[in-house]
């Protein structure tokens, strides 16, 4: 019988629990085990092992979600990432669980992270954003995506990070239809941030780096 709280008393470090605490703020205990060992753990369990009614500590709803992207089927890691995502309150858990379900590439996963953009719970949007940028921002649903990015009125930091990322993303993709996007961005939070994350990119050029830094919003300047 594996016991899940064993393997993270024996491998808990300390010092990173305390560095990691600095980053990652969360309601949930942090024992301090680094990622490549929980990822190398939870290949041995599956998300059953994990009691997420038991006051799990940050590392087991981590090991939840790792555990469920080793599954093979998308249905399957679509009800996982349902049943962790009241768990997810931050944004390590978010990004390193959503990336880890490599197989949520089909309509009924596109269909569900779109619903979650209309949530007001920042970190249901953020799931959303970070699903729809990591499975779907390559297909022809992007122009339907980037509408509903547009919609969102969830107005918490880690929502706009998440769009600015997605952004950032696009402008590697699809340089112009970002470079427009991004020109209609309101939020100077976005838009600006956006620029940043795009420009510090190998994968977008120079010359186009350039074209973005002429969108960026100066302090107090008014778009409306």
């Amino acid at each position: 019988m594996i016991n899940i709280r064993k393997f993270l008393n024996e491998n808990a470090d300390f010092g990173y629990a305390q560095f990691n605490k600095k980053f990652v703020t969360t309601k949930y205990a942090i024992v301090g085990v680094r990622i490549p060992k929980l990822r190398k753990f939870a290949k041995e369990i599956e998300p059953e092992y994990i009691d997420l009614e038991a006051n799990p500590t940050y590392e087991e709803i981590l090991l939840y979600g790792f555990s469920a992207g080793n599954i093979k089927s998308e249905d399957e890691q679509l009800e996982y990432l349902q049943n962790v995502l009241p768990y997810i309150d931050n944004w390590s858990t978010c990004d390193c669980i959503v990336t880890s379900l490599k197989k949520m590439t089909g309509e009924k996963s596109y269909q569900f992270l779109t619903s979650l953009l209309a949530d007001e719970r920042e970190f249901y949007v953020r799931v959303g954003i970070v699903g729809l940028m990591r499975f779907f921002l390559k297909t022809d649903k992007v122009d339907e995506i980037l509408k509903n990015i547009r919609k969102i009125t969830a107005q918490g930091y880690y929502v706009k990070m998440a769009i600015a990322w997605l952004l950032a993303e696009l402008c590697a993709i699809n340089f112009e239809k970002a470079k427009k996007f991004i020109s209609e961005e309101k939020d100077p939070f976005i838009r600006n941030r956006a620029i940043s994350k795009a420009r510090e990119s190998f994968r977008v050029s120079q010359p186009q780096k350039d074209e973005l830094a002429t969108l960026r919003i100066k302090q107090n300047e008014n778009l409306n």
